[in-house]
């Protein structure tokens, strides 16, 4: 009994003892009578707890030896059998698997019916079973990851449906043949040069497109998109005019225009039937092997955009240029053409 117990039994017993003498003194009893109801009511809940822990200490004495009956036997000794180079399909059809590891079992003593034959081939039988379904979900590429996953799938301890093998594997590895891991790596170097090859593509025919509907969409726009590359050099982006009138038309396989694909070709100054009026132009474009010089090109041009005055006027702009520039002899040619003007006399020296 511990200190509770014990409490709880002398309140009891004081309570009890407090109303007998209560009542005796009360209704005027014996003085025996309410003292021997005071004795029977402080040893009575002794004598009342003191039997209670007598039973229960019979009954817990009587359920030991079913307990110590109860417990489970010792588990029977493990036995083991390793396995090297089984093959096993993986998730690539073409592709197997080395599977390698230890199986461990023992008999169920308890399993119904007669024991096994063969338990160790049982229980390698329930192992396997189990690895293939396992294996046949990993990639090819993936074993060695796979491997450690294996392991601790197969480390549980399992029955067969029989009940009459427990078993377990350990030390399990997945291995590819030499061929076929060199095979693998064959393909995903294969794969990731193929990779940057499309990426390349792709890029390239970005380009191609950004060029052809944009930059050489029309002569308009590829002149534009000259100005931006040379920061706006207005002077060359009007002599690359006609270059990139040709890149244009050649972009989208369109004919180029008859004055750029055929340009005229110049010829001496032949007279004409005025005294002022010059022919340089060959409208018949086969010259025959000969080369042309730059004055015949100037001369023509003056003669193709202007003419009478007009012709006269813009002769002595274009030789003040050439003179200007250094080039005395052809701006003398110019002006001797188109100027018919006398020479003004020049102020007399004295």
């Amino acid at each position: 009994m511990n200190r509770e117990q014990r409490g709880v039994v002398k309140a009891v017993s004081v309570i009890a003892a407090a109303l007998w003498i209560v009542l005796g003194l009360r209704f005027s009893w014996p003085v025996w009578l309410w003292l021997a109801l005071v004795a029977a009511t402080c040893v009575a809940p002794w004598v009342i707890f003191w039997q209670y822990r007598r039973r229960q200490d019979q009954k817990l004495a009587a359920e030991q030896p079913v307990a110590e009956a109860a417990e489970p036997r010792e588990r029977p000794q493990s036995a083991e059998r390793s396995l090297s180079g089984l093959p096993m399909r993986s998730a690539h059809p073409d592709y197997k698997f080395l599977f390698s590891g230890k199986v461990f079992w023992y008999s169920n003593p308890d399993a119904p019916g007669l024991p096994h034959a063969d338990p160790g081939g049982l229980a390698i039988d329930l192992i396997l079973e189990q690895a293939t379904h396992f294996v046949a979900e990993i990639p090819p590429d993936e074993g060695e990851l796979a491997q450690y996953r294996l392991n601790a799938a197969l480390g549980v301890k399992r029955s067969d449906s029989s009940g009459h093998v427990v078993a377990w594997a350990g030390d399990v590895r997945l291995e590819l043949p030499d061929s076929d891991a060199g095979r693998l790596h064959r393909l995903a170097e294969a794969r990731k040069q193929e990779e940057l090859w499309e990426r390349a593509r792709n890029h390239e025919r970005d380009k191609r497109a950004y060029l052809a509907d944009d930059v050489l969409k029309n002569p308009g726009s590829a002149l534009v998109w000259w100005l931006a590359r040379e920061d706006g050099n207005v002077d060359e982006a009007v002599r690359q005019i006609g270059n990139l009138r040709r890149l244009t038309a050649a972009a989208h396989d369109t004919r180029i225009p008859d004055p750029d694909l055929h340009p005229p070709q110049w010829i001496t100054a032949m007279p004409g039937d005025q005294h002022t009026m010059r022919s340089f132009r060959l409208e018949e474009f086969e010259v025959q092997g000969t080369r042309l010089g730059a004055s015949q090109h100037v001369l023509a041009a003056i003669e193709s955009l202007a003419t009478g005055e007009e012709r006269a006027a813009l002769g002595r702009r274009v030789a003040e240029v050439l003179a200007a520039h250094g080039h005395d002899e052809l701006a003398e040619l110019v002006r001797s053409t188109f100027d018919d003007r006398p020479e003004l006399p020049g102020p007399e020296t004295t």
